[in-house]
């Protein structure tokens, strides 16, 4: 799945320089931004799966906090006046934590999802305060290091999960700098011993700062 992810990294850039060529070609251009960001998250469990994790991996942690890391682009002609579409994908990586005998646990998930990205005041894409949704697939990944048989366990999971953030950007020489602040909710199925196809239901709350060009 991480070549999956790492391969639609790629083509998400590809696909915006190709964009961003075309458009220069073009009699009337379309403006086409990038952005890359990184920023710290909060991991939220909703409903029963620590429970679920806890039988997954024969133990569990209380959620974490970790770091963000960001890249995608938008397509925003200057007459959608401040409205831009495109593609994003995202990475959560939870610091270890310790798990409820002592051992370490970690928490991660991958995310590639169509986005939209409004400036609500300024109807000027890349200037001032804007709102960002985003819906998407991806993996989660959780290990539980055991200490006495020095082995990882292992709990993968795939599917849906939507983004929601309120940010601020700045423009600046040649590219901008903006700080936003995201919420993520996902449902993702995996396979679970004794329980056979399980569904997690998870997410972060996160802070990011965004370089955009």
């Amino acid at each position: 799945m991480k070549n999956l992810l790492f391969t639609a990294a790629l083509a998400v850039i590809l696909l915006g320089h190709a964009a961003t060529a075309t458009a220069q070609k073009a009699e009337s251009k379309i403006p086409v931004y990038a952005e890359i960001g990184l920023g710290l998250n909060k991991t939220l469990y909703f409903g029963d799966t620590r429970a679920k994790l806890n039988q997954a991996l024969g133990g569990s942690a209380k959620p974490g906090t970790g770091n963000n890391i960001l890249a995608g682009f938008y397509v925003a002609p200057q007459k959608w006046r401040g409205l831009g579409v495109g593609s994003r994908i995202s990475g959560s990586f939870g610091a270890p934590v310790e798990g409820d005998f002592g051992d370490d646990y970690i928490f991660n998930c991958y995310n590639l999802a169509l986005a939209a990205k409004y400036y609500v005041l300024s109807r000027e894409f890349g200037r001032g305060l804007y709102v960002r949704g985003s819906a998407g697939f991806g993996q989660l990944t959780t290990k539980r290091f055991d200490e006495e048989t020095n082995f990882y366990r292992h709990q993968y999971a795939l599917g849906t999960s939507f983004m929601g953030g309120i940010g601020y950007t700045v423009p600046l020489k040649g590219f901008s700098l903006g700080l936003e602040t995201e919420f993520e909710t996902a449902s993702r199925s995996g396979t679970v011993d004794g329980l056979g196809d399980t569904t997690f239901r998870s997410g972060q709350v996160g802070v990011n700062v965004i370089l955009g060009f």
